[in-house]
């Protein structure tokens, strides 16, 4: 009997959307079966008999984890049952933290599918060798947590990771089938089998973990080099140290590519600073230098540097600068979270810009993304095409077709964004809280406005950004007037026929449709489902979140059609260069005592992959 270092394996399988109770909040799912799986030692069967699987651990509580990462616990395991088709199948149960609330709302509307098993073996017999193929019937394994996984688990992983199991050895028994080794084996009881040549088995792991570690490692760096003027460089080094995945890699990327840019144009201030800034004095400021007096005060000195890090590119106005974001300074809490002790004095911060934007745009509210602090045009390489493969005949004297992986990219640059509204010079002077955020939101309001038009129905001309129902290549469905469940399942496949069925899913439209909607049965010969659920301004449609705004128009083409649109928000994408420029015109309203003020903002929006969206026409709600 020989021992064998697995360490813990992992295997795949599907979630079955029918078997989810979302009142329960459980899921049943299969987690083990005996189909062979090729394993780095041989093939694998998981026998299924009862004295074979030890539940222990998972009747116990076990752990229902995100991509088998401890950390990541978001649930527990009601049941275990073995069928009589020698199928492992569980009810987990989701728990109510922010990571298993999201993980269970991905389950029912069919973005996390996959589910994956972690399980120890404990003692396996080689059941056959034929032409080296070796294969391993598991007659003692041990599961150990589920997982929800966005992949399912390749067979090998496993070798070579770390945890506190890492070590755990196998026994392997060497088992004969024929009756001439049966035998052969009876005859010579007494010699001991033959033993399993276990280096062979652990060089062909060692060679292949290798290859495997080492094109994960040129990756990371070379793409750590590409991007070291971001700091990757040294990032590259951790996540290779980490034994990080070169996707993870790129993720980081992105996010310290995205950090830094929103750092340039970030102003550091102290803690007393933050508490000052005010966007009522930047505009008082402002009015100064049109009137010909000075602009003083901290305003004014945030507004000088900030215009020494605004892009080459940009006209400057005349006006004043204003941070879109703050850098805070920590504040100490030690003696202001008590009654009569400072709490009444603190001051309330009235919240960033770049975050009242966000937070008033419907887009960005499905899940656009917005990236800050960009500095130059901005281009996303994107795949366009595959290679294809072909069957061949041995030795055909025929060359395979060539082809080649194509890429294209999306471009992002600067716009220029103009809004103007009025205040009255007693607003200004004003110095409470409650007049700064009335302005700031009131600013960020019209400027996320402009935001949702131009992604919805930018015309790409005049220097607008090209928005989801004029861009070409975008998915469309004719709906003939309103709209039925059938077509609204349409819009879904068409995205998921090009592969784009995943990220922030969901649908916008008018609150006219999502009122009809709401009035419109599901199917005919029904009477209480309709087709909207949820309030009008929140509510689902095809099992997908869906929301209704009026930046979303009702007049398209001129008349009464109501746009209605599906896709994964995150491949929206909202570019901001430098700061915020704020001019003032103190006589055009001079005789209501009002000050216009103009604001002024580079952006530029696009789609990262216009497959991503389907867009309805001809949708009426009459």
């Amino acid at each position: 009997m020989d021992k064998l270092k697995t360490g813990t394996l992992y295997r795949g399988f599907s979630v079955d959307r029918a078997a989810i109770d979302e009142t329960a909040r459980t899921v049943q799912l299969a987690f083990s079966s005996e189909e062979p799986y090729d394993r780095w030692f041989g093939t694998e069967i998981l026998d299924h008999s009862p004295q074979s699987i030890r539940l222990g651990r998972l009747t116990n509580g076990g752990p229902l984890l995100l991509d088998h990462e401890p950390e990541d616990h978001i649930g527990v395991v009601e049941s275990i049952a073995i069928g009589p088709d020698r199928v492992g199948r569980a009810v987990v149960r989701f728990g109510r933290s922010a990571d298993a609330e999201e993980a269970f709302r991905d389950v029912m509307d069919g973005i996390r599918r996959h589910v994956s098993v972690g399980y120890l073996v404990h003692k396996m017999q080689m059941v056959e060798s034929a032409d080296n193929a070796e294969i391993y019937r598991v007659t003692d394994w041990e599961p150990l947590e589920i997982s929800l996984v966005a992949i399912p688990a390749d067979p090998t992983v496993g070798i070579g990771r770390s945890n506190e199991s890492g070590s755990h050895e196998t026994l392997v028994e060497r088992q004969t089938h024929s009756k001439k080794e049966q035998a052969m084996s009876e005859t010579i009881a007494a010699t001991p089998a033959e033993p399993v040549d276990v280096s062979a088995i652990e060089k062909r792991a060692r060679d292949e973990f290798a290859k495997t570690e080492r094109d994960r490692v040129n990756e990371i760096i070379g793409i750590g080099e590409a991007y070291a003027s971001h700091g990757a460089e040294k990032l590259a080094s951790q996540y290779v140290r980490e034994g990080k995945s070169v996707s993870d890699f790129r993720a980081a990327v992105m996010e310290l590519m995205s950090k830094k840019n929103e750092e340039s144009m970030t102003v550091d201030l102290s803690q007393k600073e933050v508490r000052q800034y005010s966007y009522a004095r930047a505009i008082a400021a402002a009015l100064d230098m049109v009137e010909g007096r000075n602009a003083t005060g901290l305003e004014a000195e945030i507004s000088a540097d900030l215009e020494k890090s605004m892009p080459a590119s940009y006209k400057r106005n005349g006006g004043l600068f204003v941070p879109l974001q703050l850098q805070r300074t920590a504040i100490a809490t030690a003696n202001y979270n008590t009654a009569n002790k400072g709490a009444e004095g603190v001051f309330t911060e009235a919240g960033e810009f770049i975050d009242l934007l966000r937070n008033a745009s419907a887009v960005v509210g499905r899940g656009a993304r917005v990236l800050s602090g960009l500095q130059g045009p901005v281009s996303f390489p994107k795949q366009s095409g595959a290679g294809t493969a072909y069957w061949m005949a041995e030795n055909d004297g025929t060359d395979v077709t060539a082809s080649n992986l194509t890429l294209g990219s999306t471009s992002l640059s600067p716009k220029t964004l103009q809004a103007s509204t009025a205040y009255s010079r007693q607003l200004l002077a004003q110095s409470v809280l409650d007049v700064e955020m009335l302005i700031r939101e009131d600013m960020a309001a019209t400027h996320a406005l402009a935001w949702d038009l131009a992604a919805l129905h930018g015309t790409g001309n005049s220097n607008q950004p090209q928005g989801i129902y004029a861009a070409s290549n975008v998915n469309s469905v004719a709906m003939g007037g309103v709209p039925t469940f059938g077509k609204l399942i349409d819009m879904v496949t068409e995205v998921a026929k090009d592969n784009a069925l995943m990220g922030s899913l969901g649908f916008l439209t008018t609150p006219g449709m999502a009122g009809k909607l709401s009035q419109t049965v599901k199917a005919s010969g029904t009477d209480s489902t309709m087709i909207w659920t949820g309030n009008v301004t929140e509510g689902n449609l095809a099992g997908y979140n869906a929301n209704a705004t009026n930046q979303v128009s009702a007049t398209l083409g001129g008349g009464s059609e109501h746009g209605l649109i599906f896709g994964n928000w995150s491949d929206l994408m909202i570019g901001m260069w430098g700061a915020l420029e704020i001019v003032v015109d103190p006589y055009a309203l001079k005789k209501q005592g009002m000050v216009e003020v103009t604001s002024f903002q580079m952006v530029d929006i696009a789609l990262r992959h216009a497959e991503s969206f389907c867009k309805a026409t001809g949708a009426t709600i009459a």
